[in-house]
């Protein structure tokens, strides 16, 4: 076999070799729920790595596809009882067994002028809203539409990063840095203006850098660590202007890709960057965290406005973050009544929802008919990704709940 293995051999096959092949992992793994295929399952990707590392398999580009069966949730990695790092050993596989395939220069290209410069994002996502104004219908409140089977956000302008105007404020509260991220500043502003409306409110000083981008997660799942230098670097550039004590973000996954991803490319940064990444993620936190530490619900919704709700856990929030309790606290001392859901992924998982939309499509109807069990008026999310998976699947249903976000229903006071 001519692919050199070596760093995936030192690595991800350590972690992978702790498995003692127990199944807790198939437990939770929404494809595995799905497929019963044991080559979806941690356990069988695992397998999969190994196998790699003693050059069993010298079909890279198909076992790539099989390693992009996964929506990075996380699940198997917080549920294993071995504490295998299971996500690490992922990532580690696509990136090798991306550079063995060599990954498509075109996939490659079109994430670059997707993600890499944020201006040239901008400049894209207000082509792509002229061209979404003229070719797909919709009503105006709707936030998602339907092309075929696949979700389509809305591009909303003005974008929420380029238009901020940060408000004074003369309280002795935190200085927070509000991380927009991808979907939030270009498809939901209000989302980020509404953060930023709550947290101002409560006494922070609220600093929203206006050159900021990706997290860079998309780069980092597609085996892409290059890139994802990148992006962490050009963020590290914007936030070591600012003396900040937190960072927040209206995003799950961008908060799990600060607090625990950024890191993984400190070996590559200076030492005042690998200090500021330390920070970074040391102080970063989802809004609705930093919301309820700052007390900041304390006007209780009218009558009228009162509705019944559940909650979405995104699977970054649940697994890596854990911060479950914080929204649930806000909704109800604002005075909604909460009904639970039973908690699960929603399909999404970035590109996995593109890549693989059967699988995405049957992980989703299952987190409907969760939702719909509920008899909710609203399903209240922190992840704008989920926000736009859920919205997709209520429409196809014709459902007659509503997807907010949890900043959307705090306002409603």
């Amino acid at each position: 076999m001519s692919i050199d293995l070596i760093a995936l051999a030192e690595a991800a096959q350590k972690m992978a070799s702790v498995c003692n092949r127990c199944g807790m992992c198939q437990a939770v793994c929404p494809v595995y729920k799905n497929t019963g295929l044991e080559g979806d399952s941690a356990r069988g990707k695992l397998a999969l790595i190994v196998a790699l590392h003693d050059q069993i398999t010298d079909a890279p580009a198909e076992t790539l596809e099989r390693m992009n069966r996964c929506t990075l949730c996380g699940g198997c990695q917080a549920n294993c009882p071995r504490g295998v790092a299971t996500v690490d050993a992922f990532l580690m596989a696509r990136k090798a067994l991306a550079d063995a395939a060599r990954l498509s220069k075109t996939k490659r290209a079109l994430l670059r002028k997707a993600f890499a410069d944020p201006k040239r994002t901008a400049t894209l996502a207000a082509r792509f809203a002229a061209v979404q104004r003229r070719v797909l219908s919709s009503s105006g409140e709707e936030r998602v539409t339907l092309a075929g089977r696949y979700p389509v956000p809305k591009i909303t302008q003005p974008f929420f990063s380029s238009h901020y105007t940060e408000k004074v404020q003369t309280a002795s509260g935190p200085d927070v840095i509000l991380f927009a991220g991808c979907l939030v500043d270009k498809v939901y502003p209000f989302v980020g203006e509404g953060l930023a409306g709550l947290l101002t409110e409560a006494g922070a000083r609220v600093h929203v850098p206006r050159d900021q981008g990706c997290c860079g997660i998309p780069f980092l799942s597609e085996g892409d660590t290059e890139d994802f230098l990148e992006a962490v670097k050009r963020h590290l550039a914007l936030f070591e202007t600012i003396d900040f004590t937190h960072v927040v973000t209206p995003c799950a996954t961008c908060t799990h890709a600060l607090k625990h991803l950024w890191s993984k490319v400190k070996e590559s940064l200076t030492e005042a960057e690998a200090a500021l990444v330390d920070r970074v993620a040391e102080r970063v936190c989802d809004g609705s965290d930093l919301l309820a530490q700052l007390g900041a619900q304390k006007k209780v919704a009218d009558k009228e406005t009162r509705l019944t709700v559940t909650v979405h856990d995104p699977c970054h929030g649940r697994h890596s973050l854990k911060n479950t309790g914080e929204v649930r606290t806000l909704l109800i001392e604002a005075g909604h009544t909460l009904v639970e859901m039973e908690q699960g992924c929603c399909g999404l998982g970035g590109s996995f929802g593109v890549k693989n939309r059967d699988l995405s499509l049957a992980i989703g109807e299952s987190c409907l008919a969760r939702i719909e069990a509920t008899g909710a008026d609203v399903v209240v999310t922190t992840c704008p990704g989920c926000m736009a998976q859920i919205e997709a699947l209520l429409k196809g249903s014709e459902s007659r709940v509503r997807v907010l976000h949890a900043v959307e229903i705090l306002e409603t006071r």
